[in-house]
Order: structure tokens, then sequence, then C-alpha cells
């Protein structure tokens, strides 16, 4: 019930606005259903209207998926392996002289565990598969950015593969995010920084991870974006949407996950900062209707009131290595039945000391932290998270 009334949401705010200036459009979206020919029909009639202006013959072509974790695309986390494969034998046939898969997994994943993010996603068999490379970003070159911009860090990387390409195909995967309400286009292209430099990220300029995001898709301007909706459990009826603008992508998907786009920093940061259109009375759309489309989504704030509404969460400067664990521990909770009635605050968060008995999770809350349970970790695993979550606030089927 709750993804039908997004999706009339995302309906509304679309059409109620684009019936206004139809044929005016600054901007294309393009959305194909998967229907019985498949994945691969449905990209070629999303991208037909992008060919000339997305040319690859010739072209040197990279992938860049979201490789967050370990995780196959089921679970809504990782980009569908098929479409990557899709998209190989599109930029193939369309005259690609080279093409590769590049990913920088989350930080919050051990070393140890990188290559997995394409082993175990089942990316690296599509590689093999069609005889083209897959790259880590973390066992390449980077290069240094200095002072670059006030809303990024002083200092920090970014994978020499942002630069050496003729195109960059970004293929994310739309969720809801703690910090910046959606994960779509703009953001998945921090797989780019290097992999301990990403948390420096949360932490600069007046406007943190949505300033940040913002200053990184200024450097790197993927040609095409290609968002995979897939996947059963993000919508009724699986589609994909592409475009050049990355902040019409960003704001159709929104749309469609019922969120208003005005009320996306990244959104409306990316359009005041020249990068697209988020208007969306000014984006035209090409391809399949949106009769059907209703996507799943759930704001991990809505969620923490529903499943646990007595616990008090404070992580509004955590980054993604606290973030991804601690709410891989609470869904894990949420299935045992276990509750809790406590403070939780992980990242920095200015007034920790006055948390005396709360739980800390990683280094950052820590610092400055009262005398309760903690993890002095950064990145905190899943693993840990999970036990010290149980051992301090949880018992079955009791408040803690």
């Amino acid at each position: 019930m709750r993804s039908k009334r997004r999706a009339a949401r995302g309906l509304a705010l679309w059409n109620s606005t684009h019936r206004m200036n139809r044929n005016h459009g600054m901007s294309l979206v393009s959305l194909a259903k998967i229907k019985s020919a498949g994945i691969s029909a449905a990209l070629e009639r999303a991208l037909a209207p992008f060919c000339d202006a997305v040319s690859c013959r010739g072209r040197r072509v990279l992938i860049k998926p979201n490789l967050v974790e370990p995780l196959p695309c089921t679970t809504g986390q990782t980009t569908s392996p098929a479409l990557v494969e899709a998209l190989i034998v599109w930029c193939r046939a369309h005259g690609a002289a080279e093409i590769a898969i590049g990913e920088g997994p989350s930080y919050f994943q051990p070393r140890s565990d990188l290559r997995a993010c394409f082993e175990s996603t089942g990316m690296a068999d599509v590689a093999r598969r069609q005889n083209v490379r897959w790259i880590l970003f973390d066992n390449e070159r980077f290069r240094a950015f200095k002072n670059h911009s006030p809303a990024l860090p002083p200092v920090f990387h970014l994978s020499e593969h942002a630069f050496g390409w003729d195109h960059i195909i970004n293929v994310p995967v739309p969720k809801a995010h703690y910090l910046t309400t959606v994960s779509i286009a703009m953001k998945n292209l921090k797989g780019f920084i290097m992999r301990e430099e990403k948390p420096s990220f949360h932490y600069c300029g007046n406007d943190g991870i949505h300033g940040s995001v913002t200053a990184l898709c200024t450097i790197i301007r993927p040609s095409l974006n290609v968002v995979d909706c897939t996947v059963p459990l993000l919508c009724d009826q699986p589609f994909v949407l592409a475009g050049t603008d990355i902040v019409a992508v960003d704001a159709f998907t929104t749309a469609l996950m019922g969120i208003s786009p005005d009320s996306i920093q990244t959104i409306v940061l990316g359009h005041a900062a020249g990068l697209g259109e988020c208007d969306l009375a000014r984006i035209d759309t090409a391809g399949d209707d949106l009769a059907g489309i209703s996507m799943r989504s759930e704001n991990p704030h809505a969620y923490v009131k529903r499943a646990f509404p007595a616990l008090r969460l404070h992580a509004a400067h955590a980054c993604s290595g606290c973030l991804i664990p601690l709410f891989a521990a609470l869904r894990r909770l949420e299935d045992l039945g276990q509750h809790c009635s406590r403070d939780v605050v992980c990242g920095r968060e200015p007034a920790a000391e006055r948390f005396r008995d709360a739980v800390f999770i990683g280094t950052c809350a820590c610092a400055h932290a009262g005398c309760g349970p903690r993890i002095e970790r950064c990145p905190p695993s899943k693993e840990s998270v999970f036990e010290l979550l149980q051992e301090a606030l949880a018992g079955r089927n009791r408040e803690c």
C-alpha cells in the first residue's frame, strides 16, 4: 500500500508540472519497461534517443556500476550484472573500441573483501564472459587534488579512471539514504574517490555531503546515466531509465520514488551549479509511459520510526562507514523481533558528551563519548555492530 501511495505521489509530481511545458523541455529522460523481450530490448529502447549524443564508435567506454558491497542485485543494493552485460553488448554493437567495468566499493568494506564486490555480485563473470576488463579502482592510480573547492576536502584523490576514458556510463541503483534522502546517479560517483578519503567528503564545506557530492559531479562528468530499476524488490514493473543530464535523471527518479526533487539538496545544488535540470516541468520523456510504474522505497528516518519507535538515533553527521553497518544490524534485530529504547550515536555528533548512557558506534562518536557501550573502530563491521546492539540494547520481545 505504501509503495502505491508513493508511486501515486511521484506520478502526480511529474504530471502536474510536465503537462505545462510538454514541448519545451531542456532535458530528456527515457524510460523503458522490461517486458517479455528482456533487459536488452528495454535498454535498446531506453538508449535510442542518445545514440548520437553518446557516440561509441572508436571510443573507450567505462561502465561504472554500484558495487557497494558483495551482495547480489536481488537485494536492491548492487547493480544488476545482466544490465551491465546488456550495456557491454550495446556499446560493442555501436562500435566501441574498448569497454571496461570499474568501481571503488564502499569504505566500510575491508580491503580483503573488495575483489568480492566484483566476484560475489556476478560482475566479474560478466567481464570474463564478454572479454572485458573489470577494474578495482583501489588497485589503480589516483590523481591528487588540492584546494579545489570549498565544498571539498582540502586534499583528496580521485581514480585516474575518472579521466582516462572517452565515455563513462554511470549505472546506479536508486536507494533511500539516511543523510541525502536518495542515492542515485550523482552520489554513485563517490566510487571514484580514494577509499580511505571517502568519509572526509561528509565533513567539508557549508553543505557537508550534499555540497561535496555536487562539487564531485563538476569534476567527473558521465556521458550517460542508466538507472537500474530491474529488480522486482525495487518496483512492481521493472524498468530502466536513461539520460545524459545527471540532475534530471536524479530528479525524475526521485519523483518516481514519491519524493519531491525540491527537497533533495544534491539535486537543488546540482541545478544551481549548472549541472542539469531539476524542474520537472522542463524535463521531457521518451520511451514507455509511466503506467504500472510503482517504486518501493522507505526513508531510513521513517524506517527507524516504524521499526524502532523508542530508539533515539543521533547520526546527522555520520558517514556510510557507520551507517551501512548500523542499518544492516537494525534490520537483523527487527527480523529477530528485538526492540530498544536507548540513544544510539554514530558520526561526529557535536553533543555526544551529553549522552552518558548511549551506545556509541565508530571512532568519531567515541572521541567525545559518555560511558556507554562502544565500538571504537573505523569503519566498524556489520557483525560487530549487530553484536554490540544485541548485547547492549535488545532482548527478545522486551525493551532495553
